[in-house]
């Protein structure tokens, strides 16, 4: 599609004609196409061309803040760099364009940015020489130092070592360019060390400081002290019978101390201290909220009469809290969904949908583990999903970040085991734990299935259907339904050993427990269902507080999830600027419309939306690009009841046309 306006002001750059013309067309394109991403290219290229270089650089920011993946804004933003002498940035936005350029099929681009990064490498080694050397030694200890560690990811762009035997452990892993963490080896004795990677082993993620010598506050009676060691220490503890030496052996591992207030440690060696955690609890927080994340578990196999049968642990511990029955996910695969989960920001808002691409959220939007953080909680998470990961931003506001893949370390077994522990030896202060179980994703995958399983399931139950490349894709599947049903009551045996934990350590008044999905299972949608039809948008999702009992047809978003938390929790919420809403049965508002959306590369972008009386369904057939923008076609829609028979109703088909093409404006090629 050929938009002649939009031609017609690149044909004057091109003619190098007055800038003023140039800004004169550029403001009336603007008023007729204002949602069009290329504006910014046009505003970018016109203050380069006046030389006005920040105000560039500040729109290309805005942008990418909209689109992280626009590879004509990152080229300007290295070519203003480069102007203005910065050539770390230059060559970071010549990097991030290399790789875009690949997956927008642009060879030569790819080529001339090697070269360009290469160049900006040298220039800069040129521009060090002239340097005070006060300013030689920021960048050689920290500046440099933050930009390589970052550049291991290609800056956000491309992390793989959460699934790769890459060594991580017992380095700095840097979430972004200002925020690093040390990576702890988690519980893993010295002698079996050989490999440092998250796929072999468990690993710890921890703010921590270097020093050989810490002095504890006053402030509190006790404090809990993690620290790791590089190689054999002794720690001299200053206690009530003087100074105790205790031997550390086991290297690149955290410790856990249980230290008197107001005292000293003394190591031989230098250590990572990690923040030192005072043992109190606020009583007028909850003691635990504990968020538990399962993978793919579908509401619609969840019904009256198949929940206490396939799940009778979880089943009978949500009896005494509030089932949602109408909660909706943000998007049909678990990145983009939990991104939502965890920001309340849709798939088209927080960007965060590329399957092969990674992208982080936003740092103007609060997550969920900032909220507790900030409200006095110890946050942890626990996670074997290589699509949570603290890069991501998942990590913010988080004090303890574990991970190991799930398939080799965190089945859901072994994570129980894992998240019983944490929260035992924290039980004493205010706690937000997360809990990540994957398992039931190994249908879909195809994967072996635990023993117990597999003894129990017929041949017949056995032979599946070839699954596509991915398991969004799949089809209607009646062997992995059943698969599927076994998986649960395997699962829901390992959260009762947890729930019986948890009811025989705390009051029902001192905890909230919330359990929920992010997507179901498109093998689940029958031949002729919608490819957003309830058995892929329809999630678990219920809570538990000693209040609220029993069940809710309310119509509610996955991005909720975070306001709903808050909720329950005393904690202020704030919902400017993003999607998430705290439905009524909690005592907010609510909401109309929950809106799921499928939004991938080389896919149809499609959206569903649901209120308590219809169901919407929108495919527009061209399309989308790498960068997630995608020209308008012949669209379909349909509109059904909630039971899935076609009606029509022409304001409310209007209603939902109006909402889609408002949360796709941006994508939209004009």
């Amino acid at each position: 599609m050929k938009n002649d306006k939009k031609e017609k002001i690149w044909d004057l750059f091109d003619q190098k004609e007055n800038a003023n013309d140039i800004q004169t067309m550029i403001l009336e394109y603007e008023n007729e196409f204002s949602d069009d991403m290329d504006i910014f290219l046009m505003k970018m290229c016109l203050f380069i061309y006046e030389n006005k270089i920040q105000a560039a650089i500040e729109i290309g920011k805005q942008a990418l803040r909209k689109n992280p993946y626009l590879l004509e804004i990152h080229l300007k933003l290295a070519e203003a760099y480069k102007d203005q002498s910065k050539y770390i940035e230059a060559y970071k936005h010549y990097c991030i364009s290399k790789l875009l350029a690949s997956f927008a099929g642009e060879e030569k681009i790819c080529r001339d940015c090697e070269l360009l990064a290469k160049g900006s490498l040298e220039q800069l080694e040129e521009l060090i020489t002239y340097l005070p050397d006060e300013q030689k030694i920021y960048l050689s200890q920290k500046m440099i130092p933050a930009f390589l560690g970052y550049e291991k990811n290609q800056f956000g762009y491309n992390e793989r070592r959460f699934r790769t035997f890459e060594h991580i452990g017992g380095d700095y892993y840097y979430e972004s360019e200002e925020v690093k963490k040390y990576v702890g080896m988690y519980h893993i004795p010295m002698y079996v060390i050989n490999e440092l990677d998250a796929v072999h082993w468990k690993i710890e993620f921890q703010e921590v400081v270097e020093a050989n010598y810490l002095k504890l506050p006053d402030t509190e009676k006790k404090w809990i002290v993690p620290v790791a060691v590089e190689k054999n220490t002794t720690h001299w503890f200053e206690t009530d019978n003087g100074k105790m030496p205790v031997i550390q052996r086991d290297i690149k591992s955290f410790y856990y101390y249980r230290v008197g207030g107001g005292r000293e440690i003394i190591s031989s060696d230098i250590c990572y201290w990690g923040n030192p955690i005072p043992i109190k609890s606020d009583k007028n927080k909850k003691r635990l909220v504990l968020s538990i994340f399962v993978d793919g578990l579908a509401q619609v196999l969840l019904t009256a009469d198949k929940f206490a049968y396939l799940m009778p642990n979880t089943a009978k511990f949500f009896k005494n809290g509030m089932v949602c029955k109408q909660a909706y996910s943000s998007g049909e695969w678990t990145y983009p969904s939990i991104a939502g989960v965890m920001s309340g920001l849709a798939t088209t808002q927080h960007m965060m949908f590329h399957n092969e691409i990674d992208w982080k959220l936003p740092n103007s939007v609060k997550t969920l583990m900032e909220y507790f953080h900030e409200s006095g909680y110890y946050t942890s998470a626990f996670s074997g999903d290589w699509r949570i990961i603290p890069s991501y931003g998942y990590a913010r506001g988080c004090d303890r970040f574990i991970y190991q893949l799930q398939h080799t370390g965190f089945s859901v077994e072994k994570m129980i085991g894992g998240v019983i522990n944490e929260i035992d030896a924290l039980k004493e202060i205010n706690q937000f734990v997360w809990v990540s179980l994957g398992d039931l994703h190994d249908v879909a995958d195809e994967m072996e299935l635990p023993t117990s399983v597999q003894t129990h399931l017929k041949i017949e139950d056995r032979v599946c259907e070839k699954g596509s490349e991915t398991s969004v894709k799949q089809k209607y599947d009646m062997a992995k339904k059943i698969q599927y049903e076994q998986m649960l009551q395997y699962m829901d045996r390992y959260l009762g050993m947890l729930f019986s934990y948890l009811e025989n350590t705390y009051e029902e008044n001192e905890l909230i427990v919330a359990l929920f999905s992010d997507h179901g299972q498109g093998f689940l949608i029958p031949e002729d269902g919608q490819f957003l039809g309830p058995e892929r948008t329809n999630i678990a999702f219920m809570f538990r507080n000693g209040q609220l009992k029993g069940e809710t047809e309310e119509v509610m978003s996955s991005l909720d999830y975070t306001a709903i938390l808050c909720k329950m929790a005393g904690i202020a919420y704030c919902e400017q600027g993003v999607e998430g809403r705290t439905p009524r049965i909690f005592g907010g508002s609510g909401r109309r419309w929950a809106l799921t959306e499928s939004l991938h590369p080389k896919d149809y972008y499609r959206a569903a939306l649901v209120s308590e009386n219809y169901r919407f369904y929108f495919c527009n057939p061209i399309p989308v690009g790498y960068d997630g923008r995608f020209e308008i076609g012949d669209y379909s829609i349909c509109l059904t009841d909630k039971e899935g028979r076609n009606v029509y109703a022409e304001d409310v088909e209007k209603e939902c046309l109006d909402i889609i093409m408002r949360q796709i404006a941006n994508l939209c090629i004009y």
